[in-house]
């Protein structure tokens, strides 16, 4: 019944979006291509709604200006429709689609609190950009713990590079004086203590406690946290994540091994682009795999991992995260 209601208002706040958006004729963004054409409508649009002292025009600047950062790292990449709408049930992208075939995300921030937008969309664009409808449902996805984890690391990657670079960044320049409170808030989000290993412990030794959890439960949000910070670093190391867009290719079958997981992305990645997975694999500590399919684990402490890792089932998922 929860899960019912739950849904219901959901698709009522998106119903309202679509209406709100058909009947705007001039509250959304445009530009123009040049003098004299017909205007085009910016591929990130933010529906009017609850969003407290701050306007929708206003967020879809900021959120357009977020997309178009994450794509440097996606270089030749385009961004799809997407339509934001604010709703307590967010921050999460749902897997409908809107009317026109466009991603619907729903965001929790409200106000004027930029370094909350940047930090909640560029988890949920991360989501899109890594094909998330393309894999198993939720319920069987037994590894999605490691797409929310990327995710997680992007919003923390992007926190950190809009706190280095808000005069420049910010969409409006009465905003620059908002620069003390995004370090702040990423300053915050960085030093949490549940996002530190516990002293004394290993990374290795924690996943070996932690990942059974994962598996079992992907919105594991401080153990997801902690691994994100991991994980950072990689993403701070290259410019090019285009890897991240082949992490669900193929990925139908439900429940592998984290191992085998992993090794399916590596083989479905191409080679120029396998930085990222290769350094996944080094941060576990598993071999690498060979190119053909059905790949076994490369070394004892991989084959242990997969071994521990593969006897877990994934359980009912939500709506979308």
């Amino acid at each position: 019944m929860r899960k019912a209601t739950l849904m219901a208002s959901i698709m009522l706040t998106l119903a309202s979006f679509h209406a709100a958006g058909t009947a705007e004729a001039g509250g959304a963004i445009h530009h123009r291509k040049d003098a004299g054409e017909e205007k085009e409508r910016l591929p990130i649009r933010v529906a009017p709604g609850d969003w407290g002292n701050a306007r929708a025009d206003e967020i879809e600047l900021l959120l357009n200006s977020v997309g178009d950062e994450m794509l440097k790292h996606f270089p030749g990449r385009n961004l799809p429709p997407i339509v934001v709408a604010s709703s307590r049930h967010g921050p999460l992208v749902m897997y409908q689609k809107g009317p026109s075939n466009e991603y619907q995300v729903l965001l929790a921030a409200k106000d004027d609190h930029w370094a909350e937008y940047v930090y909640e969309f560029s988890h949920e664009l991360l989501h899109i950009l890594a094909g998330y409808d393309l894999r198993a449902p939720t319920r069987l996805a037994r590894n999605q713990w490691f797409e929310e984890m990327l995710c997680e690391t992007a919003s923390l990657y992007m926190l950190k590079h809009y706190a280095s670079l808000w005069n420049e960044l910010s969409p409006r320049p009465e905003w620059q004086g908002y620069a003390p409170e995004i370090q702040r808030f990423t300053n915050r989000a960085l030093s949490e203590k549940h996002r530190r290993l516990p002293a004394n412990l290993t990374f290795d030794d924690w996943f070996r406690e932690n990942g059974r959890d994962l598996v079992a439960k992907p919105y594991m949000r401080e153990k997801n946290e902690l691994v994100a910070m991991m994980f950072l670093p990689l993403l701070q190391q290259t410019t090019d994540w285009r890897a991240i867009e082949y992490l669900n290719r193929d990925n139908r079958e439900g429940a592998p091994a984290f191992y085998d997981y992993l090794s399916r992305w590596y083989r479905e990645t191409p080679a120029p682009q396998r930085w990222l997975v290769s350094s996944t694999f080094r941060l576990f500590h598993f071999g690498l795999p060979s190119e053909q399919a059905g790949p076994m684990a490369s070394g004892t402490h991989a084959a242990v991992q997969s071994q521990v890792l593969g006897q877990d089932q994934g359980p009912a998922g939500k709506p979308g995260r």
